[in-house]
């Protein structure tokens, strides 16, 4: 029993939804200087955490019950469908936290219980027929990502908009960057399943160039923003020092490391890197947030 249910925490990606929540948390309560302690244990807000955990874990679910066959090729070792978790209950699984992500967003918003309704088809459709398409997968997994964010539009209306749509923006881009890393990195695996990837379309070199083009874009929008955040944010001449040096050592460095190790990526094992320090500069990006209030 115990091993099923590490094998269930393994297979909705607990550790990737821990973040999605501490995103939101973040993203509420360091965005909008009104917000106090009290905002973060109501009632309603932890139904809004709580439905999208859900519903991003469906969405893991439904994407490894998808593709076993192709999982199979490029992680055998992590597959978990069909082996210690039947196929019958993860698709179960999928379709019970949907609804229960549904329903606990129904109950305090009715537009928010669309909009959670809306991304568990999204990601079902991904799953089913976009994983692995030319770029239009790409797109849509950093469009949910951002998604996160965004829907906290909805949930308040006194959140400091600015800071969302930065943050968000710097979501997606991340979050396309990596996905195209991550396709690049399962390149054999996915030819063999006749996938239409952004690299098997264009090939290794094409898809380096835009991988370093659009690692480049986002630097700049980095640094662009590093620039004005003084005036974005309601933080004073001292924490603005702190949080240039923070952002510099863990976030523009990262990145421009990035660039130089897309340049120079020829293996497998150098997409596997550049997925992990992807993952590094969205974490610490978003803890940047924390900058935004003193």
């Amino acid at each position: 029993m115990s091993k099923k249910i590490f094998d269930f925490l393994k297979l909705i990606r607990l550790n990737n939804l821990l973040i999605i929540v501490a995103t939101q948390i973040f993203a509420y309560f360091f965005l909008t200087p009104s917000i106090t302690i009290q905002h973060l244990i109501d009632t309603d807000f932890i139904k809004l955490l709580v439905s999208t955990f859900l519903v991003a874990g469906a969405g893991y679910i439904i994407n490894d019950y998808m593709d076993v066959m192709l999982d199979l090729v490029n992680k055998p070792d992590k597959v978990i469908v069909g082996k210690s978790i039947s196929r019958r209950w993860a698709m179960f699984l999928h379709l019970i936290m949907n609804l229960v992500a549904f329903l606990l967003a129904y109950s305090f918003n009715k537009k928010i219980a669309i909009m959670v309704l809306g991304a568990s088809i999204f990601l079902w459709i991904y799953s089913q027929l976009l994983k692995k398409t030319f770029l239009s997968g790409n797109i849509l997994v950093a469009l949910l990502t951002a998604f996160t964010l965004w829907i906290l539009f909805l949930f308040d209306p006194n959140i400091m908009k600015t800071g969302l749509w930065v943050y968000g923006v710097f979501s997606f881009l991340t979050t396309i960057i990596r996905e195209i890393i991550k396709d690049t990195e399962d390149l054999s695996g996915d030819k063999k399943f006749k996938a239409k990837t952004l690299p098997i379309v264009l090939g290794i070199r094409k898809t380096k160039s835009i991988l370093f083009w659009a690692q480049i874009l986002l630097i700049i929008l980095t640094i662009s923003y590093c620039i004005s955040f003084e005036a974005l944010s309601i933080s004073g001449q001292r924490v603005y020092f702190m949080f240039l040096v923070f952002m510099l050592i863990l976030v523009i460095l990262p990145m421009i490391y990035m660039a130089k190790l897309i340049h120079g990526a020829d293996v497998k094992k150098d997409f596997t890197r550049l997925s992990f320090i992807s993952k590094l500069v969205m974490l610490f990006g978003i803890i940047s947030m924390v900058f935004w209030r003193f």
